[in-house]
């Protein structure tokens, strides 16, 4: 914002201010004041409808005097009301002390016989109000001495009735020897109807009610952000100035409306008073604490000192001593206030656009404090106005919520910033590792076959050598996958492949793994599980990832001693226990160990590092496969990491022998099919795509069999060409290659291709799902992550090249479905009508062949083995079928025909004749009279819309939704659900059926203006 939207704003909310109060004093405005003189007042013309009376002016009071004692009173003296009698007692006793009486007699209409009521806001310190000479309302007890007085100076209202009285007569007598600042009545007194006093004073009330919710609110919102944040204790201070305030204003209030609610004594609602002056003006200060100049931060302790000090004295200083002194703690708070506007208001100009609701706080409070001084001086008494009090403390609140929204803000900021550099960290270590695995896959391989290839030319000694080279690359190889591992399991993409797995033979193979680690230190493995354990349910390489960390853990971190594995059985569960004597742990080292990239504190002892994934990824690899991981460690005595699998049952090793049994069995059938030569199992065709020309000979190496033809090139421009020149089962490409990426070829490819007719099979060396996403959206079957595992991407491209030829045989299994559905009763009753024809009409006879023939042809015409056929040849079709049915039925049989369509666009065979069969079967023929079938083709733009109505016997809602389930449908002819199925499959969207009962039905469905070639 600019500085003059800034000025208009504060200038708005000035005018603003100004214009609410003036509205609030309209409102209320009070008649013309009338005032009692020489303690008589006439009201008689005064109209109590919508108004109140104060009682100001001249009342007669008799000092030291009870005028209710029925005793002769002394001459009275007049007296300014509101005010205090210390003038009215004699001059050598001038003092706010005392006990006296005041009487003002009321001159009002005796025809009217209105309740009246009187509300005394403040008689120090005791009183006791009469009217007509009956007691109405005691406010303490009243004596004349301190020994006989007890004070209670709260608010009160009295009632009463004329009665046709033209003279009412209020006598008020009070004592005061308990406040030292004035005594009697000292504030005015309102006279009026009951319904109006009523109504004004809960007006009152209702305003200070307000006030009181709003700086609780805050104070709540204070609290709650202290406790759910930053724990900055600026927000417990300004909880305690709204809460102060609250209590400050609902005890120095005129209805005093604490009192009400708590029995709080004279004395106390003094100290509180006082105690809530100090709270709010040291409060305030805490507030602005980080905008205190510099110069004034030494001060700080001393004012905290004054105001503990001060707070001392309210609470053991006698009521009578502390009023005495109230004017400290009125300069305490009036400085705090003073300190706190000045500093505000500084800081406020200084930056006035981030500042500006402060600077609107303090207007709304500058404004409050004229505006109380203005009708102070002015005498006007209205009612309690809350609302420049809730618009500076609803700024003040808008601030602070400001500033914790813009520190949420940052905080989130960070933690998107932190989250993106997490994530990168993750890429970069998963991307890292797969460039890793090559090479090192490579050195594995290389060693292990001039290992096997030169075991007897080598020496002892070499052959140990290359063993541990095996050895050292698998070890990097597993922690290359923990760094992999932590990835997928943080994004919940860790496949398990579970089965029975022997914890025996697991341990064995990590312990002989790791040996080479134990060289050198007194160390020795102990292998403590039976070669009978039973069989765990789980990830049999999984498995060993846990076992080999956990070990290799406890190796790095034992010095000497032993590092054991046992185990043994409990509940269904085993449970496998590493134990070492190494150094151990402490408790704060044992709570983060399973985090990622947390380790132990290195001690002088270690001398071998790591990522710190090991136990974070065993850990979370145990719970996906139903286990626990636990810790028990003492320092310097060594660690023992106990983790659970479920075991092995007799159900789970029934699904393996049964799932082995029927491979067998499938394996078998198909070597008979193969045998007698029913199927055609020609050699798939694969076409594989790699820059590198050693990935294309692995792959090469893997496929060739007699199963495929394979045939590699070096390029996407090169496969493209191979596409278009020769037909393929199956695509096997790379994602990274120059010039055109595996993503850029696939998304050719489906320009041409579907995905079943021509699938492809990426290779990609990034696991992450973003890379994987990427490939599906460009039009990938599946992905292999490389390396490639032989087994995986075998498995992988015999489904894939299955694909192409299920899809060419679906479609003539359909139309061969399709055929077969004639239902044998139709041909039967069409021959019997061509009988009966033949003996009485030949050439009717002669049209019914004609029209059989016709059926029949376009039934079984081959081109239903295509996906879609013309649209004549199904209206041919339909014209066949209707005129059979037709010569059958009679007139039962009404056809209409609304076709605005060429002939020439393709749909899926039979698509419309098991419409109009259904109509005439279900519908009309339903019916002794029969009914009407109209067949609706019309072209909108790029599509057909097609319907089938009839006005037959019709459906309820509820046949009409069975209709299209699978599971309810039961017919083996031609029918809707198949209809609907096929319609989905090649448009996403299948029929519209609507009905009503005895009204007939209608079926509609779209399909795309697609004409022949």
């Amino acid at each position: 914002m600019n500085t003059k939207k800034i000025i208009m704003i504060i200038v708005l909310f000035i005018v603003s201010l100004t214009a609410l109060r003036l509205l609030w004093l309209e409102l209320f405005k009070q008649p013309e004041q009338l005032y009692a003189e020489k303690g008589q007042l006439d009201v008689r013309d005064f109209d109590f409808q919508d108004s109140t009376l104060t009682l100001d002016g001249e009342w007669l009071f008799y000092p030291s005097q009870w005028l209710m004692d029925k005793e002769q009173p002394a001459q009275p003296m007049n007296i300014k009301i509101p005010g205090g009698w210390d003038t009215a007692f004699p001059e050598h006793e001038r003092s706010p002390y005392g006990y006296g009486s005041y009487r003002l007699t009321l001159l009002v209409d005796p025809a009217e016989t209105t309740t009246y009521s009187i509300r005394v806001p403040s008689v120090r310190s005791a009183s006791e109000i009469y009217v007509n000479g009956r007691l109405l309302k005691k406010s303490g007890e009243i004596g004349k001495n301190l020994a006989e007085t007890v004070a209670e100076n709260v608010p009160f209202t009295v009632s009463f009735e004329a009665q046709g009285q033209s003279e009412i007569e209020i006598v008020i007598q009070a004592a005061n020897f308990h406040d030292p600042r004035m005594g009697g009545i000292v504030r005015s007194i309102k006279f009026g109807q009951e319904d109006v006093i009523y109504r004004e004073t809960l007006l009152s009330i209702v305003m200070q009610l307000l006030v009181a919710i709003v700086l609780l609110i805050h104070a709540g919102y204070a609290i709650i952000l202290y406790l759910v944040g930053s724990k900055d204790k600026r927000l417990l201070y300004f909880s305690l100035l709204m809460v102060s305030m609250m209590f400050y204003y609902l005890l120095s209030n005129e209805d005093k409306l604490l009192t009400f609610w708590f029995s709080i004594n004279y004395e106390w609602s003094f100290i509180l008073v006082h105690l809530t002056a100090i709270s709010m003006g040291y409060s305030m200060l805490r507030c602005i604490d980080q905008w205190l100049p510099p110069h004034f931060k030494p001060y700080k302790k001393a004012f905290a000192i004054i105001c503990a000090i001060a707070v001392l004295v309210a609470i053991l200083l006698p009521t009578y001593y502390l009023i005495t002194i109230q004017i400290i703690y009125i300069l305490i708070f009036a400085i705090a206030i003073m300190m706190t506007m000045m500093i505000v208001l500084s800081n406020s100009i200084k930056d006035i656009r981030n500042n500006i609701f402060v600077l609107l706080a303090i207007i709304a409070f500058m404004n409050s404090i004229i505006w109380a001084g203005l009708l102070m001086i002015m005498g006007n008494k209205v009612v309690f106005y809350p609302f420049d009090l809730i618009i500076t403390i609803a700024c003040l609140a808008i601030v602070w919520f400001q500033g914790f929204a813009k520190v949420h803000a940052d905080t989130k900021a960070f933690a998107l910033q932190l989250q993106k550099a997490d994530k990168q960290k993750d890429e970069f270590l998963a991307s890292t590792s797969h460039e890793l695995r090559n090479p090192l896959h490579s050195i594995i391989n290389i060693s292990r076959a001039v290992l096997e290839r030169e075991t007897h030319a080598l020496s002892n000694a070499s052959v140990n050598d290359l063993e541990t080279v095996l050895s050292v690359g698998k070890r990097m190889s597993l922690l290359l996958d923990d760094l992999l591992d932590v990835r997928s399991l943080q994004e919940n993409t860790q496949k398990l492949q579970l089965g029975n797995v022997s914890i025996h033979t697991v341990v064995s193979g990590v312990l002989e793994m790791l040996r080479y680690t134990v060289e050198g230190k007194p160390v020795q493995f102990i292998h403590r599980i039976p070669a009978d354990f039973q069989q765990v349910w789980a990830d049999e390489n999984r498995v060993t990832q846990i076992v080999l960390n956990l070990v290799h853990n406890a190796v790095k971190f034992t010095n000497e001693g032993y590092v054991s594995i046992s185990g043994y059985t409990k509940d269904g569960m085993a449970k496998i226990v590493v134990e070492d004597t190494g150094i151990g742990m402490d408790r704060e080292t044992m709570q983060r160990i399973f985090k990622p990239y947390e380790q132990g504190a290195a001690g002088k002892n270690i001398v071998e590092g790591g990522f710190g994934l090991g136990l974070s990824v065993s850990k979370r690899l145990i719970e996906l496969q139903g286990g626990t991981l636990e810790v028990q460690s003492v320092l310097g005595k060594g660690s023992t990491f106990t983790f659970t699998l479920p075991l092995s049952n007799d159900i789970q090793d029934d699904v393996v022998t049964q799932s082995n049994n029927y491979k067998q069995e499938d394996m078998q059938i198909k070597s008979s099919i193969m045998a007698t030569g029913i199927v055609d199992w020609s050699r798939p065709r694969i076409l594989v795509v790699d820059d590198e020309p050693i990935n294309l000979r692995v792959i090469e190496t893997i496929l060739t069999n007699d199963k495929y033809d394979v045939v590699t090139v070096t390029s996407g421009i090169k496969a493209l060409e191979c596409i278009q020149s020769q037909e393929w089962d199956l695509v096997i490409s790379d994602v990274m290659m120059p010039k055109m990426s595996g993503y850029e070829l696939v998304r050719l490819i489906r320009k041409q291709f579907s995905l079943t007719d021509l699938p492809v099979l990426l290779l990609t060396a990034r696991s992450q799902p973003q890379y994987i996403e990427k490939g599906f959206l460009a039009g990938a079957n599946d992905y292999v992550i490389k390396p490639v595992d032989a087994l995986e991407l075998k498995s992988r491209a015999e489904a894939l090249t299955k694909v192409k030829r299920s899809v060419q045989e679906r479609h003539r299994m359909e139309a061969a479905w399709l055929q077969a559905q004639i239902e044998p009763h139709f041909l039967f009753n069409t021959l019997n009508a061509l009988l009966t024809l033949s003996e009485t009409d030949s050439a009717r006879t002669s049209k019914l062949v004609e029209a059989l023939s016709d059926f029949l042809r376009e039934s079984y015409n081959f081109q239903n083995v295509e996906a879609l056929v013309p649209l004549e040849n199904e209206l041919r079709l339909i014209q066949a079928y209707l005129y059979i049915q037709q010569e059958r039925f009679g007139n039962r049989i009404q056809v209409v025909w609304e076709i605005d369509a060429q002939q020439d666009i393709l749909i899926p065979p039979l698509i419309i004749q098991p419409i109009v069969e259904n109509a005439l079967e279900h519908g009309i023929l339903k019916r002794a009279e029969g009914g009407t079938v109209r067949i609706c083709v019309m072209s909108h733009d790029d599509q057909l819309d097609i319907s089938v109505s009839d006005d037959g016997v019709g459906m309820n809602e509820q046949k009409v939704a069975q209709l299209l389930q699978r599971t309810t449908h039961k017919s083996k002819s031609i029918g809707l659900l198949n209809t609907h199925l096929r319609l989905q499959q090649h448009y996403g969207q299948g029929l519209q059926i609507s009905s009503k009962p005895n009204q007939g039905t209608t079926v509609s469905f779209m399909v795309l203006a697609k004409k022949a070639t």
